[in-house]
C-alpha cells in the first residue's frame, strides 16, 4: 500500500513520471490482489471491495468528466455530446452500485458473507453525494450567475441519490436487511457529521492561533522618509526605463 504514495510523490516530482506511475499502479494491484495473497488477513477486505467498485469508480468519473466539461465552462470545454455521454456513465455506474446491494453483484468476501467495508462504503456514499450535490446546488444559485439549469440538475442528482438512500431503507436488499442498512445510514451520518464538526473544529483552532500569534507581535514602525539621495537615485532610474536606456 506504500507503493501508492510513493509514486504519486515520484510522478507529481516530475523526476520519475512514468516509473511513479507504475509503481502506483503496481501498488493498487496488489492491494486489489490482497484476497488472493493475504487472504487470512482481515483487512485484504479493503482491497476485495476496491477491485469490485473499480468498474463503477472509473465509469462514475467518466461520467463526470464528460457531464462537466461537454457544458457551460470557460476552460476545457469538450463536444456538447460529451455531456450526454458521461449522463450515460454516471446513470450506468449508480445502475451497477445498486445491484450490488439488491442482486447477487454484492462484494461476497469471505465464506460467502458480505464484505464488511462494502455496508460502511455505501450508505456513506449516498449519503456523502447527497450533501455534497445539494450544497453543490445551493451554491450555485447564492454566488452563481446564470447557472440556474446546472443548479437544477445538481439538486437532481442529489434527489436522486436521496431515493436511492431511501430504497434502501425500505427494501430488502440481497445481504443485507433494511433495517441493517438504516442502523448503517444512521452510522454514516454520525461520521459525515463528526468529520464536519472536527474540521470545523480544526480551522478554528488554527484562526485562533494565527490571531495569538498576530495580536502578540509588536506594531510596526514607520518608515523614515526617503532622503534626497534616495530620491534622485528613483528619478535617474525612471529616466533610463523611460528613454530606453540599460540601467
Amino acid at each position: 500500500m506504500l507503493l501508492i504514495p510513493l509514486g504519486l510523490w515520484f510522478s507529481i516530482s516530475g523526476k520519475a513520471k512514468v516509473l511513479g506511475n507504475v509503481v502506483s499502479i503496481l501498488g493498487l494491484a496488489l492491494v486489489m490482489a490482497s484476497s488472493w495473497t493475504v487472504p487470512n488477513s482481515d483487512s485484504s477486505a479493503a482491497g476485495h471491495l476496491l477491485l469490485w467498485i473499480t468498474a463503477p469508480t472509473i465509469l462514475l468519473c467518466y461520467g463526470m468528466h464528460g457531464a462537466i466539461f461537454g457544458g457551460n465552462v470557460p476552460v476545457g470545454r469538450l463536444d456538447p455530446s460529451a455531456r450526454y455521454s458521461g449522463y450515460g456513465a454516471v446513470f450506468l455506474s449508480l445502475l451497477i452500485l445498486c445491484l450490488m446491494h439488491w442482486s447477487s453483484l454484492t462484494p461476497l468476501w469471505r465464506n460467502e458473507e458480505i464484505n464488511p467495508y462494502w455496508i460502511v462504503f455505501w450508505p456513506t456514499f449516498l449519503l456523502f453525494s447527497t450533501s455534497l450535490l445539494s450544497l453543490a446546488a445551493l451554491a450555485l444559485v447564492s454566488y452563481g450567475e446564470d447557472r440556474g439549469p446546472e443548479a437544477v440538475k445538481l439538486a437532481a442528482f442529489s434527489v436522486l441519490m436521496a431515493g436511492i438512500a431511501i430504497a434502501g431503507i425500505t427494501f430488502d436488499g440481497n445481504k443485507i436487511a433494511a433495517e441493517q442498512f438504516q442502523d448503517y445510514l444512521w452510522l454514516a451520518a454520525a461520521d459525515i457529521f463528526g468529520s464536519l464538526i472536527g474540521a470545523t473544529i480544526a480551522l478554528g483552532v488554527f484562526a485562533a492561533v494565527i490571531w495569538g500569534h498576530e495580536k502578540s507581535l509588536p506594531v510596526p514602525s514607520n518608515t523614515e522618509p526617503p532622503t534626497n539621495d534616495e530620491i534622485k537615485h528613483v528619478v535617474n532610474l525612471a529616466k533610463k526605463h523611460i528613454v530606453g536606456e540599460e540601467e
